[in-house]
């Protein structure tokens, strides 16, 4: 039965289906409209309203935590921050480092965290160390000592809130980060952190639903740190009897109230929320009521007849969905293919053929552009015969250093590593270490030749070297950064600086000029207009040939001086 079912709706155009499901969810609520009697739904509603109730005070309390997580979050940034560690354990002994330390990041950190968190009045951290006062951000010990908090959050492991004299504020002793076995910095237990916040925006999120009811929190001690109801004299005796009542039904003042109480996680404080009964039952009638009772129970029918029919549409658009998905995510090769005969079939078939169309073209255009680099490039290293040149090079070698000619034989020699990294045996990828040799070839040529001559500076970590990468990829990258850079300069010797380092799963390798820089119309431009040489264009579309699309040459934008630009590869090792 359950196939039959199952192959007839298959057949089913999509519009019949859903003909058929709006006629059965019509009259099923027709049917059970009348069914139940009024006291079932008055019984029902009140229900229903007191578990809104319940879930509004959860909600109310959710809110309150979430905002004080906020600020405990905005304390740690602080007391785990190694800077400001370091900062307070620090014995200056040059008040010119004290100065760079409280101006170039103390002040700019506490003013980041001001303006994030608008709401906090006061940021202070007082310490017993010699660290002079700092406006409001460093501040003496001795100014809290006699407060009654203070002996408290001594004997408090973390942060804590405390409300006093009608001030909200959060506070706790900074962790030791440093030991004497690893650092001579060591962070003394007397470095207090005091954060004093707006008493209005830990509530500034209540639910609209809660605002027209009672609503306090009371610390330990009775003292109201908010309420939605004005606290006079009466409103504080009823908070009297209420703290002192039992949570659920209730009678103040002649009045039939519901109570929920809920304390608020890691503090002393207690959240107490009223609603009269009256309201619960006056806000309902009988026809709301039996609407609420039938749409509940046709939900629970709509589930069963969906299920239905979820085997025939809902099943087959998931699974198309999930095609879809894979094919988005690069799988391509798919086989799509359906017996269905209605639309979502046809979709299926059609989708079918668009990926296979797709992929043979995708494949077509990706072999072509292969088989066009790799002529290229293979058309660009058969010019030079490397045998006969490695040869030349020797003799005229052997010459110079006969004629006792060290700067021609020393020219010689660069030449001959240049050309022997450049090529490689005919391979495309190279030990970053090679190319780096190459470059330093390149640049003792260029030296020897160029006037008026440059310094070179060379930052590599050696951990790069061990790495592999496409060969002939900076060497490009340093004659453009002579021509357009260097030797345009006017003033001043010209510099140009190679650094290699390891970022994360990728290496970064950047040439940086100081010449005069590239003008803003032209940047973007560099990387995609094609040049009658091996240009920047070139060398990107290698990279992301060999590499992918994450990968390959960008250009560093606002500089001040000079022009630098960045290559980058993935991290992989070389396989000899």
């Amino acid at each position: 039965m359950i196939k039959w079912t199952r192959y007839f709706l298959d057949q089913l155009r999509f519009r019949q289906k859903l003909v058929l499901s709006y006629l059965i969810i019509s009259i099923i609520p027709i049917l059970i409209l009348g069914t139940y009697s009024y006291y079932q739904s008055k019984t029902f509603l009140k229900e229903q309203a007191l578990k809104s109730f319940q879930r509004n005070v959860d909600v109310i309390s959710e809110s309150i935590q979430s905002n004080m997580d906020h600020y405990v979050t905005m304390s740690s940034l602080i007391l785990y921050n190694n800077v400001i560690q370091r900062i307070l354990s620090n014995q200056y002994l040059d008040l010119y480092n004290l100065y760079l330390d409280f101006n170039q990041f103390l002040n700019p950190y506490m003013n980041m965290l001001l303006n994030l968190n608008k709401d906090t009045k006061q940021l202070t951290i007082y310490t017993k160390s010699q660290l002079p006062e700092y406006g409001e951000y460093i501040n003496k010990m001795e100014r809290i000592t006699d407060e009654a908090w203070y002996t408290d959050v001594k004997q408090v492991k973390g942060i804590k809130w405390y409300h006093e004299n009608n001030q909200l504020f959060i506070a706790g002793q900074f962790p030791k980060l440093f030991s004497s076995n690893s650092s001579s910095l060591t962070v003394s237990d007397e470095n207090i952190l005091y954060i004093r916040v707006n008493n209005r925006s830990l509530f500034a999120d209540l639910p609209d639903s809660l605002r027209e009811h009672w609503v306090f929190l009371v610390d330990r001690l009775g003292n109201s740190i908010y309420s939605n109801q004005i606290m006079d004299t009466e409103t504080v005796e009823m908070l009297g009897e209420i703290r002192s009542g039992q949570e659920g039904e209730m009678n103040i003042k002649g009045m039939e109230m519901l109570m929920i109480q809920q304390k608020i996680p890691n503090t002393d404080w207690t959240l107490y929320c009223l609603v009269p009964y009256r309201e619960i039952v006056e806000n309902s009638g009988s026809i709301v009521k039996a609407t609420l009772i039938i749409a509940g129970i046709c939900i629970l029918i709509l589930i069963v007849i969906i299920s239905v029919f979820a085997k025939s549409m809902i099943r087959r658009i998931y699974k198309l969905n999930n095609w879809m998905k894979r094919a988005e995510s690069g799988e391509l090769e798919l086989r799509v293919q359906s017996t269905s005969k209605d639309e979502i079939g046809e979709l299926t078939i059609r989708f079918g053929h668009m990926m296979h169309r797709i992929n043979e073209l995708v494949n077509e255009g990706y072999k072509n552009k292969i088989i066009q680099k790799e002529a290229e490039l293979k058309a660009l290293k058969s010019q030079i015969t490397p045998h006969f040149l490695y040869n030349t090079l020797s003799f005229i070698n052997w010459k110079a250093l006969k004629s006792e000619d060290h700067e021609l034989s020393h020219m010689v020699t660069s030449l001959s590593k240049f050309y022997r990294t450049a090529l490689n045996r005919g391979d495309n990828i190279i030990s970053v270490k090679d190319e780096v040799v190459n470059v330093q070839s390149y640049l003792d040529i260029i030296l020897t030749m160029s006037e008026p001559k440059f310094d070179v500076v060379y930052n590599i970590d050696d951990e790069v070297y061990a790495y592999g990468m496409i060969n002939l990829i900076l060497q490009p990258l340093v004659e453009n950064a002579i021509k357009h850079g260097i030797k345009r300069k006017t003033e001043g010797k010209g510099l140009l600086e190679i650094s290699a380092r390891l970022h994360a799963d990728n290496i970064e390798l950047r040439i940086r000029d100081n010449g005069p820089g590239i003008q803003p119309q032209l940047l973007e431009h560099l990387l995609s207009t094609p040049t009658a040489g091996y240009g920047l264009k070139h060398v990107d579309e290698r990279i992301k040939l060999i590499f992918g699309a994450d990968f390959g040459l960008s250009i560093e934008k606002n500089l001040l001086l000079g022009a630098c630009m960045c290559v980058t590869i993935p991290k992989q090792m070389l396989h000899v």
